[in-house]
């Protein structure tokens, strides 16, 4: 069957999941959950290579209204965390990854390789005010069956760029998985009183990642200042990232915040750079310390956040010629 064929059963099954989640979105209008959609690119950064898009759809749970597994998980973390209002989060995305130059039918071996991820991610996080733990797995399916040559042709199709040629060398099929903790502080002072109610924070945090495509451990820190700031810890970002748990604290009117921050990790695996664990494949040696460094603006209104990040990330794997800069757009809404 052609490519066009292939993908109409696709969009159908797109089309029953999106009516199939309908009555989750009309729940989340009544129980004051957040919903969100994360877009990255590199398109922002002028390239298109290295890590060149990633997408991501959000479900957080309303302040401490959690389904049976998020319960019972809860009961057992509690005498650890103590008391704290609780967030059940769901997540659905899809990574991709190309090298240099994706005109080439066979890229240079020395470039990284072709890789896609698709993914559900299932998270709890428990909120203090000032404190924030967080425990997210992702579970998924790494090549042919992430769509990402699907997905990357058919945009590249309908917006007239440069067809990839090279997705045939993509890193084989196999299922991928991650754990993560986060542990999040903020700080918060106000700045001023007033027309601008000017206030910052300071928000450093640690994570630890496990898994067969990912493990890794980090820390950074981002700061914000703006008016009417915000009281919770920033959106959801595709990981690695600096990143928030995604719930948007209920507040009306106008708000604004700017911000920057910083994350240094050290990657003990990189599924995306090293290939399978087992049956060879493309692959490079990754670097094994990587830095990333942000900034951006929130604009907000009521119950929905607009949020653009401009990211520059160190170079991940030995050989590449420059760092990798890539913006992320994200909006979520509070119902």
């Amino acid at each position: 069957m052609g490519e066009t064929g292939t993908m109409t059963p696709r969009l159908l099954a797109c089309l029953l999941f999106l009516i199939g989640t309908a009555p989750a979105y009309a729940e989340a209008r009544k129980d004051g959950a957040t919903i969100s959609a994360t877009f990255e690119n590199d398109i922002f950064g002028g390239t298109d290579q290295n890590y060149t898009n990633g997408v991501r759809l959000d479900y957080v749970s309303g302040k401490n209204d959690l389904r049976a597994p998020g319960r019972w998980l809860r009961a057992r973390v509690t005498p650890f965390i103590g008391k704290a209002d609780w967030y059940g989060s769901f997540a659905l995305g899809q990574n991709m990854y190309t090298p240099s130059d994706i005109s080439l039918s066979n890229p240079p071996a020395d470039d990284r390789p072709y890789a896609g991820f698709l993914y559900a991610s299932f998270g709890l996080a428990a909120d203090r005010g000032s404190e924030l733990d967080l425990v997210a797995v992702d579970i998924g399916v790494v090549g042919d069956a992430s769509l990402a040559k699907e997905t990357q042709t058919l945009v590249h199709e309908l917006i007239g760029a440069q067809e990839p040629n090279g997705w045939d060398n993509q890193i084989g099929n196999f299922p991928g998985f991650r754990i993560l903790y986060e542990k999040k502080y903020r700080f918060q002072r106000v700045l001023g009183d007033g027309f601008l109610d000017l206030a910052a924070d300071f928000a450093p945090h640690f994570n630890v990642a496990l898994g067969n495509i990912d493990t890794s451990i980090g820390a950074g820190f981002t700061i914000r200042v703006g008016g009417d700031l915000a009281d919770d810890y920033g959106p959801p970002r595709v990981r690695p990232a600096v990143a928030g748990p995604g719930f948007l604290s209920r507040k009306s009117g106008f708000g604004w915040a700017v911000f920057a921050g910083a994350e240094g990790r050290a990657v003990g695996r990189n599924a995306f750079l090293e290939g399978t664990l087992f049956h060879g494949g493309p692959s490079v040696e990754p670097e094994r310390l990587i830095g990333d460094f942000q900034a951006g603006l929130s604009l907000r209104y009521d119950g929905i956040e607009l949020t653009y990040t401009h990211v520059l990330r160190t170079k991940e794997f030995q050989g590449q010629e420059e760092f990798s800069v890539f913006g992320s757009v994200n909006l979520r809404t509070k119902f």
